[in-house]
C-alpha cells in the first residue's frame, strides 16, 4: 500500500499535477525537473515514511524545550556569492551571520554549533580564508556572549555540531563537560586523514572529552521526550545534521549548512565544494518535506536576512 501510495506520488510529480505544485514544497516541484527514477524515488519515501513515523511516535507529543536562545557568533562575507550558488550572482557581494543556539530544557542546557574561533576577534581586519572568497569577524566570542546571558560553558550539559567546519566548532573546546553528539561518520573525517581535505580544523575540537562523544548513525533524541531531535542531513559534509526543536510556540528546524541563504533554499542550489552533491540533495528533501509535514519553520543558519528578524539573546524563542 505506502509503495503504492509513492508510485503514484512520483507520477503526479512528473505529471507537474497542479495540487502536487501547489503544495509549494521545494522538493516536489525541482523533482519534476530532476532525472530521480521512480524506483529511487519510491525507496526514499519509503525510507522517509519510516523515519517520520518513528519520529512522530517517539515521546510527549506535548514535549517541548522552554527556551531556545539564538546568538550573532560571527559575521562573514564574501566577494563572490556564487561560491555558494554556482554559476548564479557571479561577483556579487555578499554577507552571512554564523549563530550559535543555547536550549533550556529543565534544569539543562544544549548548545547547538558554536561559531567562529575567539581569536579572530582580536583581528582587525578579520580572518580571509579559501583565497579571499570568505572574510570571517567576529566582535564578541561566544563563550563570552554566553556568560554575559548568564550561562558558564561548564554549565552545558550537552554539544551539538551540525558539522566539523570551523565557523561551527570555532569554540567548541571550551565544553569539556558537555556529552557531544556526532554521526559517526563526521567523527571519522574529523579524527582522520579526510580532515584537511573537508576543510576540517582540528584544533577547535581536540580538547572535547573523548569519553562523552556519543557517535550517532542516525537520529537521536537529545532529552528523551521528542523535544529536541538530531536528524542526519549528509551531503554538505560525511556526517551532517540538523536539529528538531519542539518549542510552546512550535517546532524550528537549525539546519546547519543544508542551505547558507534563502534564495539558495528556493532555488534547491548546492554548492560545488559539497563533501556529495547528490547526498546534499536528498537531504534538503527530506527536511524540507519533515518541515512541511511537521509544520517546523527552518532556520537558515547563516542566512542575514532571516536572522535580522529571528529574537537573539537576551531574548529568546519559546
Amino acid at each position: 500500500m505506502v509503495r503504492n501510495m509513492f508510485n503514484r506520488l512520483y507520477d503526479a510529480i512528473k505529471n507537474k499535477s497542479a495540487l502536487v505544485l501547489s503544495l509549494g514544497i521545494v522538493s516536489f516541484t525541482a523533482m519534476a525537473e530532476s532525472t530521480i527514477t521512480e524506483a529511487e524515488f519510491v525507496d526514499q519515501g519509503i525510507a522517509n515514511a519510516k523515519v517520520y513515523k518513528e519520529f512522530a511516535a517517539r515521546g510527549d507529543k506535548n514535549a517541548a524545550v522552554s527556551s531556545l536562545t539564538v546568538f550573532e557568533c560571527g559575521k562573514v562575507q564574501s566577494p563572490d556569492r556564487s561560491h555558494w550558488s554556482p554559476g548564479v550572482d557571479v561577483n556579487v557581494a555578499h554577507k552571512m551571520v554564523a549563530s550559535c543556539y543555547l536550549l533550556k530544557h529543565g534544569d539543562d542546557y544544549m548548545v547547538w554549533d558554536t561559531g567562529i574561533p575567539a581569536p579572530v576577534a582580536n583581528m582587525k581586519d578579520g580572518l580571509s580564508i579559501a583565497g579571499g572568497k570568505i572574510n570571517l569577524f567576529l566582535d564578541t566570542p561566544f563563550p563570552v556572549l554566553l556568560k554575559e546571558y548568564g550561562v558558564e560553558p561548564t554549565d552545558v550539559k550537552y554539544l551539538g555540531l551540525s558539522h566539523m567546519h570551523a565557523d561551527h566548532t570555532g569554540n567548541a573546546n571550551v565544553f569539556t563537560n558537555a556529552t557531544w553528539f556526532i554521526q559517526e561518520v563526521e567523527y571519522n573525517a574529523a579524527f582522520g586523514e579526510l580532515a584537511p581535505k573537508l576543510n576540517f580544523n582540528p584544533k577547535t575540537y581536540d580538547k572535547l572529552d573523548q569519553n562523552k562523544v556519543v557517535k550517532l548513525n542516525g537520529y537521536h533524541d537529545v532529552f528523551g521526550d521528542g523535544s529536541a531531535v538530531i536528524i542526519p542531513a549528509p551531503g554538505h559534509t560525511p556526517g551532517h545534521q540538523i536539529l528538531f526543536v519542539n518549542l510552546e510556540s512550535g517546532p524550528i528546524i537549525l539546519s546547519g549548512d543544508l542551505w547558507h541563504f534563502t534564495s539558495n533554499y528556493t532555488n534547491e542550489r548546492v554548492p560545488g565544494f559539497n563533501f556529495d552533491m547528490e547526498q546534499t540533495r536528498a537531504s534538503i528533501r527530506l527536511v524540507d518535506a519533515l518541515a512541511k509535514v511537521s509544520g517546523a519553520k527552518i532556520l537558515i543558519q547563516h542566512d542575514h536576512e532571516r536572522n535580522e528578524h529571528v529574537p537573539h539573546a537576551p531574548d529568546s524563542i519559546h
